[in-house]
């Protein structure tokens, strides 16, 4: 996917019209990111159950893996890219009787004191990320906002730290990149937001969409960009309790799209 410079492009918008900029968040604002996750971490848990014979998970099971995954997220550098067999040596520990603290702490300590032979670990863990490859879907009203601000020569700028690459690669095989003008792999804090604002101009409208208020919206809004929140399905342990204060809520992509071109 060959892309223009940031500069091209803000030369491009300065010049040829005043319509707005719109920062994008990818995963979970426009594509099912959540989804996949889901279905991933459900099988992972049948896997673990089966390999260690005993199944004392509670009726709601998505809730008894995220549970656990937000313990070792909330402890590890990478956040919620920990690595996966961190996930099944805690699933062991809470399945075999410990409560979710309890079992990323044990598993923080020392990841290898599962009664798991290596070999079954890695088998697990092998279909764990296979799963989490699957081709997230489109949400709701994305495919219909994209084109609505394409049309209108808003410049669309998607703003990632999942990896450019990956990003790229979900954008063509949803059939949406003719609509995004660049992606930018960064990560998202106040400072790029002031470099994105400086680069456009101060006469340009520069908006900002997602789903995370602390990843995607706080830091937009303190560089002075405005900022549309779309509540997604899962909320991290880190946004509970946050709140998008100055965000326009939209429910669905479309009706951001909307938003922005009614001039929210």
């Amino acid at each position: 996917m060959s892309q223009p410079s940031l500069a091209s492009t803000a030369n491009r918008t300065r010049r040829d019209n005043p319509a707005p900029v719109v920062c994008l968040d990818a995963d979970n604002t426009l594509w099912d990111t959540d989804g996949v996750f889901a279905a991933a971490q459900l099988r992972l848990l049948a896997n673990v159950i089966g390999a260690i014979g005993v199944d004392t998970a509670e009726e709601d099971r998505l809730a008894y893996v995220r549970e656990i995954d937000q313990e070792l997220a909330s402890r590890h550098h990478l956040g919620l890219r920990y690595p996966a067999r961190l996930l099944i040596a805690a699933l062991c520990h809470r399945l075999l009787g410990d409560d979710p603290s309890l079992a990323a702490r044990k598993t923080w300590n020392d990841p290898s004191a599962v009664p798991l032979a290596k070999e079954v670990i890695e088998g697990i863990e092998k279909q764990y990320l296979a799963d989490l490859r699957e081709t997230p879907a489109l949400l709701s009203g994305v495919h219909t906002g994209l084109e609505r601000l394409h049309h209108a020569d808003a410049t669309l700028v998607l703003v990632t730290e999942g990896g450019r690459d990956r990003v790229e690669n979900l954008l063509l095989a949803n059939k949406i990149d003719k609509y995004i003008d660049r992606v930018i792999d960064a990560p998202k804090r106040k400072e790029l937001f002031l470099r994105l604002r400086r680069l456009f101009g101060a006469n340009v409208l520069v908006y900002m969409i997602g789903d995370q208020v602390t990843r995607d919206i706080q830091p937009a809004a303190e560089a002075g960009l405005r900022t549309i929140h779309i509540q997604g399905k899962f909320r991290p342990i880190w946004e509970v309790g946050a709140a998008a204060l100055t965000a326009r809520e939209a429910k669905t992509f479309e009706d951001a799209a909307n938003a922005i071109l009614a001039g929210d």
